[in-house]
């Protein structure tokens, strides 16, 4: 087979470029020792050097600036890509350097000079995981294997426009709901960059990752990653997953069983569990990371999240998806435990009817004693969501936590 057979276009982060030159450097990484008296060296070998590629490159055409300005941002995004690299194929890299050229003599062009190295695959060491942290720990085994499984079950290859068609319309939608859902969080910087770069790509590179499902499943994989990098807040972060977990996109009609049905239908089922099973992975990961002031919360959150998860998973199973359905069946484990192992050092709460109104800091003095009053008078006044602290109300069950001489706020006494 010619090299011309074996090349093929382009692409970095699944955005296309035109390949002018590349060049390939690699070696061993070598000590030299000289010792004294000695004339030859003594040489240790201490493994391959990390490979590095030059490519140059160039983006054309009368609107070769929003090709341009899309490259920059892949570029530029934070983290390891996938480069389809013209006489090498496909492979993860990170961007060491690049640099751009523009010229009038050259009107409509974009030149770039760029310098990726091979990024290796992370080796997961055998250590046991620490107590209440197995929700990270399922949600990193969960989305390491998404890109794969997108990759081996998703294809448009010899099927009927109206096959992409329908991926296009339904990945367009997974964007525009997770663009609201991160509304939520804010954020700034890098994140923020990183997400816009993410979000950018797959409406503006459809055509080249719907024919790419690896580097889909990787964009997909990203995308939803920086909405979790976008804000500081675990509970922002889990209200806007929630919002992405829940997400339901309008079902398609019931059409014959023909060939293209049927792989519209599977690829479907694949772009769907893709993006569900990433974003349950960093559901579970950022209510590993919440904070709980009592029991009775974590547990509503617990509760809240492993239903999302066990439907999700008895959805799969009905479908046969015996993969996907343990997928979800892990997360929920895992939250589950986290919550327990957590939740056992974790304050209870309980009711009081006051019988007359008085200030939170009153009633937080004479429950928990003078140590942080004023601290646990305004979690009080958080926590049952008064109008005003000074006027607790009559009549209402307020929640405080356990502590303190619960007999004198039964009685009134001060």
């Amino acid at each position: 087979m010619s090299w011309r057979e074996d090349y093929q276009p382009g692409s970095f982060r699944g955005v296309p470029f035109r390949t002018q030159s590349h060049e390939r450097s690699g070696g061993r990484r070598n000590a030299v020792f000289e010792m004294p008296g000695r004339d030859e060296p003594l040489i240790e070998d201490l493994g391959r050097r990390a490979r590095q590629f030059v490519l140059e490159f160039h983006v054309i055409g009368a609107d070769y600036r929003s090709a341009r300005d899309a490259l920059i941002d892949a570029l530029e995004a934070q983290g390891p890509g996938l480069l389809v690299h013209p006489w090498h194929g496909q492979m993860m890299v990170a961007v060491m350097d690049y640099r751009t050229s523009e010229s009038t003599e050259d009107g409509g062009m974009c030149w770039f000079n760029v310098t990726f190295a091979e990024a290796g695959i992370e080796v997961a060491a055998p250590v046991a995981v620490e107590g209440g942290k197995q929700g990270a720990a399922a949600a990193d085994e969960v989305v390491a294997a998404v890109p794969e499984r997108l990759a081996g079950s998703f294809s448009i290859e010899d099927a009927a426009a109206f096959v992409e068609d329908a991926s296009a319309t339904l990945i367009t939608g997974m964007a525009q709901t997770t663009q609201i859902a991160a509304s939520l969080q804010g954020g700034v910087g890098p994140a923020l960059r990183a997400f816009e770069a993410g979000l950018s790509l797959l409406p503006a590179n459809m055509q080249g990752l719907l024919r790419a499902p690896l580097s889909l499943g990787l964009a997909i994989v990203g995308l939803v990653s920086t909405v979790s990098a976008l804000s500081t807040s675990p509970r922002r972060k889990i209200a806007a997953l929630t919002i992405m977990l829940d997400w339901i996109p309008q079902e398609p009609g019931s059409f014959a069983a023909t060939r293209n049905r049927v792989r519209e239908a599977a690829n479907r089922d694949a772009l769907l569990n893709a993006f569900r099973m990433t974003t349950a992975a960093e559901l579970a990961r950022a209510v590993s990371a919440s904070s709980f002031a009592s029991y009775e919360e974590a547990v509503g959150i617990r509760d809240a999240v492993t239903t999302r998860f066990d439907v999700l998973a008895i959805a799969a199973a009905d479908a046969g998806d015996d993969d996907t359905a343990e997928a979800f069946d892990l997360l929920r484990r895992a939250v589950t435990r986290d919550i327990a192992v957590r939740g056992s050092n974790l304050a209870r709460t309980y009711g009081v009817v006051l019988p007359q109104s008085e200030p939170a800091l009153r009633l937080a003095n004479r429950v928990y004693g003078r140590k942080d009053v004023a601290d646990r008078a305004a979690e009080l006044a958080a926590r049952n969501a008064v109008l005003h602290p000074g006027f607790l109300p009559v009549g209402v069950e307020l929640q405080l936590l356990t502590a303190g001489d619960t007999a004198a706020i039964e009685t009134g006494a001060a």
